[in-house]
């Protein structure tokens, strides 16, 4: 078997700032500040036993026996197959360390471990991580399709922190060069909350796409916010904690975009957790359900952990991106 470790990311600021559909047209393109995490989905192929009365197997949250690809029900390894124009009998694998649909990008991740592992069990030209990156895009915007935007494959690809710029001549990707101390710090301020929802992100993404000329001055100002964390980050004179209050800033942007993106529930954890002790949060992904993001200061970590009353998750960057795992 070829099994792909692929990491899920987190992101900062920008988050809706890149979709060509914004930062095409838009004269400051967009910008993302964010980091894959070392929660991981994986993605496993293998040749189909001998005997077997059917072509492709899949198990991921259910099992899929089929005879063709055009039975195939998981969008990804259908387009996969098709993508490739493979016809061997195989069995895939899908499987988390996080809940899907919860704002971390699994989907997207989970897009580029299955063409990474297919070009490891095909032998097909390796690409580089970027080219990856590029390619899970294409495949998932034109092939599948889904609303989706840049940054989720090229954390899943590349790894590490990154500020990435969008714009009409295309992407930048800056990899932040930090002390082994910055990030301790980073991750030791980081809380991951799950709200107990899941949510359809392409769905709340389509309809922020929809909106985007009404919303151009809410994902500028988010697009301004990512320049900011990222001064704040990597000018370590700076004290980490002013990222509390930038990521406030951020989620009451993030929240202009649609109304749908907050609930009560997400909106009475939010405001209780900073009773907690965070200094700030915001929802991951598209909105709607998922894990919130709180910043929390290093003291007041136990408590916020006691006393918040939902699942929490700590978590570190993921210095590497998608990965083939010896077996």
């Amino acid at each position: 078997m070829i099994l792909t470790q692929t990491p899920l990311r987190c992101s900062l600021f920008g988050g809706g700032t890149d979709y060509p559909e914004f930062f095409v047209s838009n004269p400051e393109g967009g910008a993302i500040l964010g980091m894959a995490i070392n929660k991981y989905v994986y993605a496993g192929v293998q040749p189909m036993h001998p005997g077997q009365d059917l072509k492709y197997r899949i198990q991921y949250s259910r099992m899929e026996d089929c005879l063709t690809v055009n039975e195939i029900k998981h969008p990804a390894i259908r387009a996969a197959l098709q993508y490739y124009n493979i016809t061997e009998p195989l069995e895939f694998h899908g499987f988390g360390d996080m809940p899907g649909r919860a704002g971390l990008g699994s989907s997207s991740a989970f897009c580029v471990g299955v063409l990474k592992a297919l070009q490891e069990h095909f032998d097909l030209p390796i690409t580089t991580p970027l080219e990856l990156a590029g390619e899970a895009i294409a495949f998932e915007r034109c092939l599948i399709p889904e609303t989706v935007g840049c940054q989720d494959q090229i954390f899943a690809a590349v790894g590490g922190i990154n500020f990435i710029t969008f714009n009409h001549t295309g992407v930048r990707i800056q990899p932040l060069q930090l002390s082994s101390q910055r990030i301790e710090e980073l991750e030791n301020s980081l809380v991951l909350v799950y709200t107990g929802s899941m949510r359809d992100a392409h769905v709340m993404a389509a309809k922020q796409v929809a909106d985007v000329e009404a919303n151009r001055d809410q994902l500028n100002n988010l697009t301004k916010l990512a320049y900011a964390g990222r001064n704040i980050l990597m000018w370590e004179n700076y004290p980490l904690s002013l990222f509390g209050g930038l990521l406030d800033k951020a989620w009451a942007n993030k929240m202009k975009l649609n109304p749908d993106i907050s609930n009560s529930r997400i909106d009475q954890l939010y405001q209780h957790g900073l009773v907690c002790g965070a200094t700030g949060g915001k929802l991951l992904g598209a909105g709607g359900g998922g894990f919130l993001l709180f910043f929390v200061p290093q003291k007041n970590r136990r408590k916020f952990e006691t006393e918040i009353g939902a699942p929490t998750t700590r978590f570190k960057v993921s210095p590497t991106g998608t990965k083939r795992i010896p077996l």
